[in-house]
């Protein structure tokens, strides 16, 4: 039995294919990926001191949040990079993980063991969930939902908490962000190949969950954002956003809705994902092939349904 570099629980290591990768299950991490070499310049920089804590933390919220993700000499120096989410947003997440062990309003769900520095099963993940470093971080960010009127502990165990009324008030503010648009804003690089990429996959993949794909195919190829870019952003319920090509203009629609709280669906080609820009490379972002649109297209579709529910958009 090891334990796992980024969170020091104890976990497994296995060898699922003839690759030379490891497959790793751990109970605050979730399941990922992390090929030999890898593992060895990891430990080399744990061994001399150059990870903190909160950078090992940072990770292992990242990779709670993106499940499945493959470690390699290639994306391992961007995950030691990544940044802290603010306290806020690290509270909406836990909150949104509460909502997702919940079984019915007024459910309580275990928070911590009776032992507060013991995490087991999930609560431990929650850790991981919050990003945070230890267990006294967790109990501020609980201590905030429980201030605020969004979670109540039970009265007979205090290891336990269920979502208010005014959590899931909270809640549905989170998720209502244009909830009443069926438009989903396609923004992406304006090149012959793309466009067959947008007819065959990404227009009938938003179709496919019920949503209108908009695009603005009219505009001149120099990035420019204009006034109705800026208008159709506001009013759709998300973006799907393809960096192939990695036109600056796309960076800005899609940091733009993100600032507005609008989801975003991350997506490029799979031979160029290695000049993307690493505060993207965060997201969990879909990788395609030009000979497997079909897939790409049930990707899609599957990404928007399982993030914002299915659209009632029908075309004519």
């Amino acid at each position: 039995m090891d334990t796992c570099d980024f969170c020091a629980e104890r976990m497994n290591y296995y060898n699922p294919s003839n690759r030379d990768i490891y497959q790793v299950q751990c109970p605050r991490c979730g399941e990922y990926f992390i090929t030999r070499e890898a593992l060895t310049n990891l430990k080399s920089s744990i061994k001399k001191s150059t990870l903190s804590d909160r950078q090992k933390a940072n990770i292992s919220g990242w990779l709670c949040e993106n499940k499945q993700f493959e470690i390699n000499t290639n994306n391992l120096d961007n995950l030691f990079k990544i940044k802290t989410p603010s306290f806020h947003e690290r509270a909406d997440k836990i909150l949104l993980e509460f909502e997702r062990m919940t079984e019915y309003a007024g459910h309580f769900v275990q928070c911590f063991a009776e032992n507060s520095e013991v995490f087991y099963g999930k609560p431990k993940s929650y850790l991981s969930v919050g990003y945070c470093l230890n267990s006294h971080e967790f109990e501020e960010i609980l201590e905030f939902l429980k201030d605020t009127k969004r979670i109540s502990f039970s009265n007979t165990n205090n290891k336990t908490c269920k979502i208010t009324a005014n959590g899931w008030e909270h809640l549905e503010k989170l998720k209502k962000i244009n909830a009443d648009s069926q438009q989903g804003f396609v923004a992406m690089w304006f090149d012959k190949a793309m466009m067959e990429v947008y007819d065959k996959a990404i227009s009938k993949g938003i179709l496919d969950a019920g949503y209108k794909p908009h695009l603005v195919s009219d505009r001149e190829h120099n990035d420019q954002i204009d006034d109705e870019i800026i208008a159709q952003i506001r009013r759709s319920r998300f973006i799907l956003a393809d960096f192939t090509g990695h036109r600056g203009g796309v960076y800005y629609e899609a940091g733009f809705a993100k600032g507005l709280g609008i989801e975003v669906v991350w997506t490029c080609r799979e031979d160029d994902i290695d000049k993307l820009h690493f505060d993207i490379r965060q997201y969990n972002c879909i990788l395609w092939q030009p000979d497997k649109l079909d897939e790409l297209r049930k990707k899609i579709c599957f990404r928007i349904e399982s993030v914002l529910g299915r659209g009632s958009y029908q075309q004519a």
